[in-house]
């Protein structure tokens, strides 16, 4: 027998020794890696852009996932200067400080309620008694990097039970506020706590879809779950509360495995599309829950109607253009909005302000509500995703209206509605009298009155964010630290932050009301305008209608 390694050099000897060694512990690790990969690890360990992503449960997959175009401005191009990023950074601190200052008092004064009353420092339960703030905050938390907050919040998330309360509850604001904030905080934390919160929500949630048409019942009481026969008599349900389900729905399926979420919400969406409409791509704000049919005669992307039309640009994106429809009913909303829906008003110290409005019965009324002023956001979005860069011109002036209705008011801080002139308004004698007589004095002329309240809203704002990550331009956080000056002079108390009664008195008397959502989208939007714009980029993730951030389905080269 031939003795090879006799043959070989001592030293080459060692080192062949050496790397056969060496090649059988890479094979033993390799193999162990992809054992433990393929069977042990928890399925939330996996890369978020894997092909289990694309499944939205168990009975759905989506072949035609694709990576849609870039959204995001490449901020590469246009580096900031060491002073450009002190100024962000400061101001960013300040929004966290006003985050901080917020939760601090509602920790004290209305832990496990609701929501905390910012003047009187009571607590009240205006939305099933299950602690929404801390639910709508968790994301914030998160992305602050406030963990202690976070982790406490955590607990307490776990002690809940979902499936019961005292007060009759809203399907819409409880899928928005709640279950879009558990499911986001599970993302992000892959804490099991929240997902098995999320599924405890969403089941107890699926009886009220038991209308002859498939729409859910908005006003719900849990207890009717006992009764599988139940059905409410008959009611109306509005646009967005039928309508803004369908993210937060299909990201539970797709979590959760159980497609029985994302057949609810697609029946909805099939439903919407198929009823006749007046108007291509507008849809009536009302709809009857037996019949499945259109109820009335007003549009309106502001209250009752806004986050339908949100949620179609957004529900293509999170899927990566897999479902086509929503990119065709989304176009044709948005063709129709920009025929009948956007002009120019008659404010004559800003001629250049273009407005959006309504239909009431056919005929335009003038009327922006601080609710439509998501509207640049979305048109922002799309534009990019779909090539359309004649909407991106249409956001950046209607987003200019937004920021002016700020400008304009004593506080410095936009009005809850505010009736305009716009190009083809013609007034007689006696309507231009009566204009003259009006209950507000100094306001600018074109402007016919004022829903005089705020808040706290956030749809402005987040336009600005919007449109700063998509066209860099930075006088979109300009303006938005500008609006959060105003906020933390009018609206701060000793506890938190507090809504206003009139936005345009010189007597501001605060309304002793901080809404969940103050903390889930306004400071959330404040604070990413002036992050690094890789922080939540909308390259990777898509907001829900609360701003809760979801990971997008994203195919992977």
């Amino acid at each position: 027998m031939i003795n090879l390694t006799a043959k070989i050099p001592w030293r080459l000897n060692t080192r062949l020794r050496i790397a056969l060694i060496l090649l059988l512990l890479i094979s033993f690790l390799s193999y162990q890696f992809i054992f433990i990969s393929n069977f042990d690890y928890p399925i939330h360990w996996f890369d978020p852009s894997s092909k289990i992503s694309y499944y939205l449960g168990s009975q759905v997959y989506l072949r035609n996932v694709s990576r849609l175009p870039k959204i995001q401005h490449d901020f590469n191009n246009t580096p900031e200067t060491i002073n450009e990023k002190l100024i962000r950074e400061t101001r960013r601190e300040s929004i966290k400080k006003g985050f901080q200052h917020a939760w601090n008092g509602y920790t004290k004064y209305a832990w496990g309620r609701d929501e905390l009353e910012p003047v009187t420092n009571d607590g009240n339960d205006h939305f099933n008694g299950w602690g929404a703030t801390i639910v709508d905050s968790l994301d914030t938390m998160w992305i602050m990097d406030l963990k202690d907050e976070f982790n406490r919040s955590r607990d307490f998330v776990e002690t809940v039970d979902f499936s019961k309360s005292d007060n009759v509850i809203s399907v819409f604001e409880t899928t928005i506020r709640y279950l879009g904030g558990l499911l986001s905080a599970y993302e992000f934390s892959k804490d099991h706590v929240f997902l098995d919160k999320a599924l405890e929500l969403g089941n107890a949630l699926l009886p009220s879809f038991n209308s002859v048409s498939g729409f859910p019942y908005d006003s719900w009481d849990l207890n009717w779950n006992n009764d599988k026969n139940f059905r409410r008599p008959w009611t109306l349900a509005n646009l967005a509360q039928v309508g803004t389900l369908q993210l937060e729905f299909m990201k539970l399926s797709q979590l959760t495995g159980d497609s029985e979420f994302f057949f609810k919400i697609n029946n909805i969406t099939e439903v919407l599309d198929s009823i006749p409409k007046p108007i291509p791509g507008l849809y009536p704000l009302y709809l009857d829950h037996e019949t499945g049919e259109f109820v009335g005669h007003d549009i309106s992307f502001g209250g009752s109607g806004d986050s339908f039309y949100e949620y179609l640009i957004k529900q293509y994106i999170f899927v990566g253009g897999a479902i086509d429809q929503f990119r065709r009913m989304y176009i044709e909303s948005i063709d129709s909005m920009h025929k009948h829906l956007i002009k120019e008003g008659r404010i004559e110290s800003r001629p250049d302000l273009l407005f959006i409005g309504e239909l009431s019965y056919g005929s335009f009324v003038g009327k922006l509500q601080h609710l439509t002023c998501f509207v640049p956001g979305m048109l922002a979005i799309g534009s990019k995703v779909l090539n359309r860069p004649q909407d991106l011109e249409v956001a950046i002036k209607l987003a200019d209206a937004c920021y002016w209705a700020y400008e304009m008011t004593y506080t410095g801080i936009g009005p809850e509605d505010l009736w305009y002139m716009s190009s083809n308004d013609t007034f007689n004698e006696s309507e231009k009298k009566s204009m003259n007589n009006r209950k507000d004095k100094n306001l600018p002329d074109g402007v016919i009155r004022l829903g005089h309240s705020y808040k706290l809203r956030p749809e402005t704002i987040e336009s600005l964010f919007i449109l700063y990550r998509v066209t860099g331009d930075r006088k979109y956080q300009d303006k938005g630290w500008q609006i959060w000056q105003a906020i933390e002079k009018w609206c701060k108390t000793s506890s938190a932050y507090s809504g206003l009664i009139n936005v345009n008195s010189e007597k501001v008397i605060q309304n002793n009301n901080m809404e969940s959502f103050f903390l889930a989208e306004t400071l959330k939007y404040l604070y990413l305008l002036f992050s690094p714009p890789d922080l939540i980029s909308l390259d990777t993730y898509v907001f829900n209608t609360e701003a809760h951030p979801f990971l997008r389905m994203a195919r992977t080269f």
